[in-house]
């Protein structure tokens, strides 16, 4: 009974340390690739979703100013943005709509660097904290992936696919004066 637990036990090692192996060159594959990738542009930019309350602020202030559809759009497209202080609030077990109020209020007075602090879960300046992203990977296009270009893309599909169907008359055929079964008085 004693060799079945010692084999257990070994297979359990073996495979933690397996995970751990995994988890680890991960680390180092991220490492590399984002050197590599400072090194061909060193921009950053604030992080900690500073950024994208910035780009969903500056993009509400914009739709106020279209009319129609076009107004509804943009505004919903700068809503998406807030997708990711949202994700980050959740994760770190924040209230989500607290912390994107406060940093809307936070960069309407001016305070573009300010984002979400994790460890103490507050909204702070990111900058003195030393919290960056990569320019390159926010609003570049220098890659073949970049969320943002496709998600701009994305948008402009689904509203040149709604300008289409507005377009076009809703219906079938033409009807021909007098011909079928319509309710004729004679």
């Amino acid at each position: 009974m004693k060799k079945v637990e010692t084999l257990y036990a070994q297979w359990f090692y073996k495979e933690a340390l397996i995970v751990i192996l995994e988890d680890l060159e991960r680390a180092v594959d991220d490492g590399v690739n984002t050197y590599k990738s400072m090194c061909r542009d060193s921009r950053i930019v604030p992080g900690a979703a500073a950024t994208e309350i910035e780009l969903a602020r500056k993009l509400k202030e914009f739709s106020l100013k279209e009319t129609g559809l076009d107004q509804y759009a943009i505004a919903k497209f700068a809503e998406s943005f807030e997708m990711v202080p949202k994700t980050l609030a959740e994760n770190a077990g924040l209230n989500a709509m607290e912390i994107i109020s406060l940093l809307y209020a936070e960069h309407s007075t001016g305070n573009t660097k300010v984002g979400i602090d994790l460890d103490e879960g507050i909204c702070k300046d990111v900058s003195t904290l030393n919290i960056w992203d990569l320019h390159i990977t926010k609003l570049s296009h220098y890659w073949g992936f970049f969320a943002l270009k496709y998600a701009a893309d994305a948008a402009c599909t689904v509203l040149r696919v709604d300008q289409i169907r507005m377009a076009k008359p809703a219906g079938g055929p033409e009807r021909v004066p007098g011909a079928g079964g319509g309710n004729d008085e004679d």
